[in-house]
């Protein structure tokens, strides 16, 4: 007796069956071999347009007509924004000193996570000094995204709103973003993007480890608002300002954009607060 035999009185039944069955097969078989390429494999550009299709008939607006992905760039409202893009664009180390209300988080954040979605980078680093709010770090409860994730919000913020939370859940589990406390970047090599916030609370000694950390094609973007300094004695911007002053080999490789009070964007009540703290603070209060 044959193994696939069923049995004599059913015979001719599981035999229709299985004629079904097997040209049923065939044209799930035939369907997916259309959706392969000739090296036998998925072709994921075909998978994928056929599933933002799919989206689009059901009413949802998921990306561009022309399937670029990427959101349209970045305007500079300022000469001090256009020249930190310049900085972003060409330099190793791009600096942006500014008062609060000025784009910093959200030039940054905006230009470096197109970069994501385009490929020029594979991954983006966020990172800034745990001071400033009592070094709460190691007392909030959670891992280390419960407890890094809130002093990052202003960077975070800015990527959700430009490709939506699924982006930026998608881009944190999958490794793309990935958050690194200061205490932990020592040692590794990144030819990605890192972008420091809150930069005017680095150390000296922080700064300089930044710097190392930056491989060839690498970018490290720090921003910051030196008025708003919860460090003693020298920060790591006013030393790397020196520092660089001090040894024109690295100025090829670094640009500092510098604003005020009156390169705020934000306008109303923040601009207005900003030029009067300016105001107290040259007069020694």
């Amino acid at each position: 007796m044959s193994r696939n035999k069923r049995g004599n009185n059913n015979s001719q039944q599981f035999s229709g069956q299985n004629r079904k069955e097997r040209r049923a097969n065939a044209a799930k078989k035939a369907r997916n071999e259309s959706s392969r390429n000739g090296g036998g494999k998925r072709n994921k550009q075909s998978v994928s347009n056929d599933r933002w299709a799919c989206k689009n008939q059901n009413g949802r607006q998921v990306r561009d007509e022309d399937h670029s992905y990427v959101a349209e760039a970045v305007e500079p409202m300022n000469q001090v924004q256009s020249e930190f893009l310049n900085d972003m664009r060409e330099k190793a180390l791009a600096v942006f000193m500014a008062p609060a209300g000025a784009g910093k988080s959200f030039i940054a954040a905006s230009e470096a996570c197109d970069w994501l979605k385009s490929g020029d980078f594979d991954k983006i680093y966020l990172t800034r000094p745990n001071v400033g709010m009592g070094k709460s770090l190691g007392s909030l409860k959670g891992d280390l995204r419960a407890k890094f994730e809130p002093l990052l919000l202003p960077l975070i913020d800015v990527i959700k709103e430009r490709y939506g939370a699924g982006f930026y859940e998608s881009a944190l589990n999958n490794g793309t973003i990935e958050f690194v406390p200061m205490e932990y970047i020592r040692g590794r090599s990144i030819k990605d993007v890192v972008i420091v916030d809150e930069a005017q609370n680095t150390t000296p000694d922080e700064m300089y480890t930044l710097l190392t950390r930056i491989a060839d094609g690498g970018i490290l973007i720090a921003i910051g608002d030196p008025t708003q300094n919860d460090l003693r004695g020298e920060t790591g911007i006013e030393w790397l300002v020196d520092f660089v002053d001090r040894h024109e080999d690295l100025q090829e490789f670094v640009g500092v954009t510098e604003a005020t009070s009156d390169d705020i964007v934000r306008g109303g009540l923040c601009k207005m607060t900003v030029k009067a703290r300016e105001k107290d603070i040259a007069n020694g209060k």
